[in-house]
């Protein structure tokens, strides 16, 4: 009886309603603490990047209250600007609380090297595309009578031969001398075998041919042609003016090798 009575009280009333109050209070404190604390209150819009420079990038970050990390700069775009931002992540449009992270991608300043890979002796369509798979560019073809038609004969690039392996810088322009018949034959290749360097390239001149050294010392008095292509074709037109003999230099019994087989 004596509890019914006390339910009934101002006393209880009074107390359940203190007690409310405190218990609200209380909870709207912690939610605020709590907000204050993972910032969970601030978001923010992550902005497009692209095309920013790192140091635009950060400025634009940080009035947005987000912070900048580059995560990779091994890409390299020419038709972008060397240093800027060509990727980002979370992407632009996407939400974030504040102190997020935005990680950036940063285009090269410079294409980075690859090897070159084997072109000589490759035919003209397998030397381009063997060329754009490594980001390189072909540049000038240039055409040159030789039986070898069609056929990779030389590689350069700003003037310069190179040879399979030579570290080029991506997007460089690779130029490339192709062999190419023209007409009927009209020239007739000498027999080379067992002459010297100096020898050989003398009668190829008076031939109207030219000489393309492959392997040997040329400057070693005792060594001797024991290899030639296009071989000697006994007098029957097989190649055009200026067509290109290839030759090995090596020593004499390299030569009665070749001929015992």
């Amino acid at each position: 009886m004596k509890f019914i009575l006390f339910l009934k009280s101002k006393t209880f009333w009074l107390n359940a309603g203190l007690a409310l109050a405190f218990f609200i209070l209380l909870g709207l404190s912690a939610n605020w603490i709590l907000k204050g604390v993972t910032s969970h209150s601030e978001v923010a819009v992550v902005p497009d990047l692209s095309g920013m420079t790192i140091e635009e990038a950060q400025a634009v970050l940080e009035g947005e209250a987000l912070l900048a990390e580059v995560m990779d700069s091994s890409l390299y775009f020419a038709k972008l600007e060397p240093g800027t931002v060509v990727d980002q992540y979370p992407m632009p449009g996407a939400t974030a609380k504040a102190g997020r992270t935005v990680q950036l991608t940063i285009n090269r300043r410079r294409a980075g090297k690859v090897a070159l890979p084997l072109l000589v002796e490759r035919t003209l369509q397998r030397a381009e595309l063997d060329l754009t798979s490594r980001g390189l560019r072909v540049g000038r073809i240039t055409y040159v009578p030789d039986l070898a038609e069609g056929l990779v004969l030389q590689v350069s690039a700003g003037g310069v031969v190179l040879a399979e392996g030579s570290q080029i810088r991506k997007g460089t322009a690779v130029d490339l001398v192709v062999g190419k018949r023209s007409g009927p034959p009209t020239h007739a290749v000498p027999n080379l075998l067992g002459m010297r360097f100096g020898e050989a390239k003398a009668i190829l001149q008076l031939s109207g041919l030219r000489i393309e050294w492959v392997e040997g010392d040329t400057s070693n008095a005792d060594l001797v042609v024991h290899l030639q292509l296009p071989e000697d074709s006994k007098g029957s037109f097989v190649t055009h003016k200026d067509g290109v003999v290839r030759v090995w230099i090596g020593e004499e019994h390299l030569l009665q090798a070749n001929d015992e087989q």
